[in-house]
């Protein structure tokens, strides 16, 4: 993989606004990769601060760092605590527990990419990345909403709000990115291994709640993996 084949930012319609929608597939990822990452989805422990039980979620922080040369370092730094620089509840520090294995493979492939993608875009030379590994549940009754705030940011430099892993016995989870006016400028429902990756200062964004339909199995829940991330640029 080569900065010069990564993407560029999206023209809308001629104006360009800092957001990309890609899959993993252009950048040829390989499926066995996903395989231990995806298994640990099935034990991950319900997030503490939703109180129905429709988010599950691990955490992990990673300081990059790229040189001259564009050599990237990754290095996962044990911080187990996460805020936001909003003005809402999502300013208070929460803690979670840790990815089980932070140094795995596909994830550290994936967060190669991010700052890939970040290089092809803007100049950085360190950034702190904050990892979300959560699974969303929903029930025959109970929807899981993963923006509970409506249209929002998430007080970073730049974001992925999600690159789905899975998705089984759901409708629903609709992205939309807005420009600074919360004007809607895409909208996509994010299938496996699909992602958008924008500028957090100047976009907005926003995710339709997902509802169970029975489709894919015979379970009476649905569930939506995804991994998040907030990217801080240090230097």
């Amino acid at each position: 993989m080569t900065l010069a084949k990564l993407p560029k930012f999206s023209k809308y319609p001629t104006l360009t606004y800092p957001y990309l929608k890609c899959n993993l597939s252009e950048f040829n990822f390989l499926n066995h990769t996903k395989y231990n990452f995806n298994n640990s989805y099935h034990n991950l422990p319900y997030d503490p601060y939703i109180l129905d039980k429709t988010r599950q979620r691990r955490y992990a922080n990673y300081n990059i760092r790229v040189s001259d040369s564009n050599l990237i370092t990754i290095n996962h730094t044990g911080k187990n605590t996460f805020s936001q620089n909003v003005s809402d509840s999502r300013k208070e520090e929460r803690e979670f527990e840790l990815i089980e294995n932070p140094g795995d493979n596909f994830l550290i492939q994936y967060l190669d990419l991010a700052t890939r993608l970040l290089l092809n875009n803007t100049r950085v030379k360190e950034i702190s990345v904050d990892v979300h590994q959560v699974r969303q549940i929903c029930y025959p009754k109970i929807n899981s909403h993963n923006s509970a705030e409506g249209i929002h940011q998430d007080g970073a430099d730049y974001i992925i709000p999600a690159l789905v892993l899975n998705r089984f016995n759901i409708r629903g989870g609709v992205s939309s990115v807005y420009n600074n006016r919360k004007d809607q400028i895409y909208r996509t429902m994010l299938g496996e291994d699909e992602f958008i990756f924008q500028d957090d200062r100047v976009l907005y964004h926003y995710v339709t709640p997902i509802r169970y339909y029975l489709s894919d199995g015979f379970e009476e829940y649905g569930y939506r993996d995804l991994l998040g991330l907030d990217i801080t640029i240090v230097e």
